[in-house]
């Protein structure tokens, strides 16, 4: 699954698909149509050493060396930029199509295993940026607070995919991965904002003590041979996955879930009352 970035001269990025994911990239507005470069960043789902594959089972996982049938990897991103030589950072301005607004980018895959999937993949965030020289890249796994607490069924790609949204106060999953590994209903990843108060639907403004966005920023990326790689195994190294709180099993991103602790810190996120640290989940390749 890893691939190398793409980055060419353009004159605009109307019309700009998914580069050579299997999404068919249609649908949107097909960008902005600002100058530029037109880009095309790769991402990559893995399990350790091994790409990620809906239906696969792998071993050795957390601090049990649990072994688990992964059916789902998805993630949302926005606020990409890349670092210039100067040392500033870029927004790319996103192109629109079936997995990205203007805004947010779903990377996606899952090939339909699953109950809930769906077979259409992305491993790439399209847009332009000014033409230069980059080196690093920054954005955060999440979904801006001001479209988080909407209603999915109305909004156009990919923020209309039902399994990847909560209830009306907790909005969106940010990163959803899950497995089939126990017969109590398979292990979870959802991680989302949480003790959200006040209803959208009334009118009311929504505010989250618990944001969980999580920041990412690789100065290593190089833009010509480099893919971001997001490892599940990273993410859960250290928690023990055999050891599961009751009903749902996995981590919920509730505030007290103890099956949350390891994994909140290597995403970098603060929990029961630890301090935020250093994301381990992405990395580049």
């Amino acid at each position: 699954m890893t691939r190398a970035w793409i980055v060419t001269a353009a004159l605009t990025v109307g019309g700009f698909g998914c580069g050579d994911s299997s999404g068919d990239g249609s649908g949107g507005g097909g960008g902005t149509g600002l100058a530029g470069m037109e880009v095309s960043l790769g991402f990559a789902a893995k399990v350790g050493d091994d790409d990620f594959a809906c239906g696969e089972t792998y071993d050795e996982l957390g601090a049990t060396d649990t072994s688990l049938e992964l059916v789902d990897f998805r993630f949302y991103v926005h606020g990409v930029a890349l670092r210039n030589l100067d040392g500033d950072w870029v927004e790319v301005d996103l192109a629109e199509n079936n997995f990205q607004t203007g805004t947010v980018a779903l990377l996606d895959f899952e090939d339909g295993c699953g109950e809930v999937g769906n077979s259409q993949l992305n491993d790439v965030v399209s847009g332009s940026v000014p033409e230069g020289d980059y080196q690093g890249i920054r954005f955060q796994m999440g979904v801006p607070f001001d479209m988080n607490h909407v209603n999915e069924a109305t909004q156009p790609p990919p923020m209309n995919v039902t399994p990847m949204f909560w209830a009306w106060q907790t909005g969106y999953k940010f990163l959803r991965i899950d497995a089939a590994g126990f017969s109590s209903g398979g292990w979870r990843m959802h991680l989302g904002s949480g003790d959200c108060e006040g209803d959208p639907e009334l009118g009311e403004t929504v505010s989250c003590t618990f944001p969980n966005q999580v920041d990412v920023e690789l100065l290593d990326f190089d833009p010509s041979t480099d893919t971001i790689v997001a490892d599940f195994k990273a993410l859960v190294a250290g928690q023990d996955l055999s050891d599961i709180a009751p009903m749902p099993p996995g981590c919920m991103s509730g505030p007290t879930d103890r099956d949350c602790v390891e994994i909140f810190a290597n995403l970098g996120l603060p929990f029961e009352g630890n301090p935020a640290g250093q994301q381990s989940f992405f990395a580049v390749e």
